[in-house]
């Protein structure tokens, strides 16, 4: 089945640019072989009757889409090497702010996709950006692997 259980984008947080009149969504394209197997019930187990599989030799992947909020026309693709766990963020500066499994931190053109910015954090981002004010200047945090990182915006 494509997109899998797992895939699509209905697990992580979109935004939307009233500036762009885009909607972001970060998007997990992967597959699943579903079967159905014996199941003994046992309290207080996970209790399925059944699983999926990664089908053989199919690589999922990600991506950052922006759709036309208006007509769902897709206006431009920032391509993941693997499928995202991580929102993204939409700022009212025009970027647009994410994270990847591989532990990438990265800021896009929120109206053309061009990557500006890149910083490798060392682990997994598994959440979603926020931004917030100290004493007027704009900070954008993620957290990676185990620890939160936090950029001011110049």
């Amino acid at each position: 089945m494509w997109p899998s259980l797992q895939g699509a984008t209905n697990w992580t947080s979109p935004a939307y640019s009233p500036g762009t009149g885009l909607f972001y969504v970060p998007v997990r394209e992967m597959a699943s072989i579903y079967f159905k197997g014996e199941a003994e019930y046992e309290p207080g187990a996970y209790f399925m009757g059944g699983g999926e599989a990664q089908p053989p030799g199919q690589e999922g992947w990600g991506a950052v889409r922006a759709l036309d909020a208006l007509s769902g026309e897709m206006k431009w693709e920032f391509r993941l090497l693997s499928p995202p766990w991580s929102g993204v963020l939409a700022t009212a500066g025009g970027l647009v702010f994410g994270g990847s499994a591989e532990g990438n931190v990265f800021a896009l053109d929120a109206a053309t996709g061009e990557p500006l910015w890149e910083f490798q954090a060392g682990g997994p981002c598994r959440a979603n950006p926020v931004s917030f004010l100290i004493d007027g200047r704009q900070h954008v945090a993620l957290a990676m692997g185990q620890a939160i990182f936090v950029f001011a915006l110049p």
